[in-house]
């Protein structure tokens, strides 16, 4: 083929425009390279509510599965967590820790809202990702102050609301007693009960009571609010206090019907210390599939989870809501950075954990899928309720809108 001036012209564009070769489009940022990628977590694994660190230790076993396995894109992922004890100081100290001496590409799943709260305006300022986190603070979805952070879990003020709208149709002339934690966790769940009570809130919440973390028991608390003559009791309470709260309430002989957050539900942290007597017939919300329900002995989803427990986290109760708390988390992490490819960068892990369609993981319950947007960070769109028996959750009724 004769070469003329106008055909070298054209093949030099060509050769401008051909795509580059794989290893120039990698795109990392801090924490990332060919063979691996660093996560940072601040978890409660000692103080007040150190049951929630089972969060932590499912998806650190998850990803010791993941690694095995070849990792993500060929890179492994090694997630580093501390202790923070449900301090907010503390988070907030080890946080910067992670980020500046570990140099981990982003935050996720720390635990707690006043945790994150303590955390958020650090990592804010560094435009760092701060990923299903399990706080379900209303302010987490406000894309406008936290383009940033995604919530791991529902909404307490679209949980609060599901709540509400379960006591209109199904006990319309509660009279409704509040114990809830002095903060925006607290907080984020009355008004959300409010809000699905409507006009009716100021007449059937006929009692409120908060607490603080660092209180040693909600014991008069109790006793108080039975005084009220309520015959709802929504505990809006973590660890040891929703146990004590049960426990009293049972204890002075306050039968109402119990309301949990459903991070406050966990068989083994939670309704099994508490008692079957006083746990019975409590409801709470919940997104996967609950172990302990017999109906879901071969779904696909569950005997997975103890499949992969018993080589992994062996120690680890299949039964325990926050170990498939952590497992889907996790699972949905893996999802995120797989759509990364090799573009590790914090925009795009960000862009892409905000542009989530429709996912669904194997231990999700029916009807509940998950989606993000630039403009709408809420996760879960949908929940289901379920009611313990003495001995197991069940789930009832049908996948509701939050």
């Amino acid at each position: 083929m004769k070469l003329n001036r106008r055909t070298v012209v054209l093949g030099a564009i060509a050769s401008m425009a051909a795509p580059l070769p794989a290893l120039a489009q990698k795109r990392y940022g801090p924490g990332v390279s060919d063979t691996e990628i660093r996560i940072g977590s601040t978890m409660p694994f000692s103080g007040p509510v150190s049951i929630l660190g089972t969060l932590g230790k499912t998806s650190q076993a998850y990803f010791n599965k993941v690694n095995e396995e070849g990792g993500i894109n060929g890179r492994r992922i090694k997630l580093i967590q501390y202790d923070d004890g449900y301090n907010p100081g503390k988070a907030l100290e080890l946080t910067r820790r992670l980020v500046e001496q570990d140099e981990v590409s982003f935050i996720f799943e720390t635990v707690g809202t006043a945790t994150n709260n303590a955390i958020h305006r650090y990592l804010h300022g560094k435009k760092i990702p701060q990923l299903l986190i399990f706080s379900g603070a209303n302010k987490w979805n406000d894309v406008a102050s936290a383009p940033f952070a995604i919530s791991g879990m529902p909404t307490y003020n679209a949980e609060g609301r599901v709540y509400a709208r379960w006591i209109l149709e199904n006990m319309p002339t509660a009279k409704v007693a509040v114990l809830m934690q002095n903060d925006d966790f607290g907080r984020d769940y009355l008004a959300g009960i409010k809000a699905g009570l409507g006009d009716k809130a100021k007449d059937m919440i006929v009692a409120q009571s908060t607490y603080e973390t660092t209180d040693a028991s909600v014991d008069s608390q109790v006793v108080s609010l039975k005084g009220s003559g309520a015959n709802v009791f929504i505990s809006l309470s973590n660890g040891k206090f929703t146990v004590q709260s049960m426990k009293k309430a049972n204890d002075i002989g306050w039968k109402p019907q119990v309301i949990l957050p459903l991070g406050s539900s966990s068989l083994s942290a939670i309704m099994r210390p508490a008692g079957a007597d006083a746990g019975k017939g409590a409801i709470t919300g919940v997104y996967n599939k609950p172990v302990s329900d017999p109906q879901f002995d071969k779904d696909p989803g569950v005997v997975g989870l103890r499949e992969f427990l018993k080589k992994w986290l062996p120690e680890a109760d299949a039964s325990d809501s926050l170990v498939g708390g952590g497992y889907t988390a996790a699972q949905v992490l893996e999802n995120i950075l797989r759509r990364c490819g090799d573009d590790l960068t914090r925009e795009n892990i960000m862009k892409q954990a905000s542009s989530l369609s429709g996912l669904s993981t194997p231990l999700l319950m029916p009807g509940i899928t998950l989606s993000t947007s630039e403009k709408d960070h809420e996760l879960y769109g949908h929940l289901w309720l379920q009611r313990f028996d003495g001995n197991a959750w069940i789930p009832f009724g049908k996948a509701l809108s939050v």
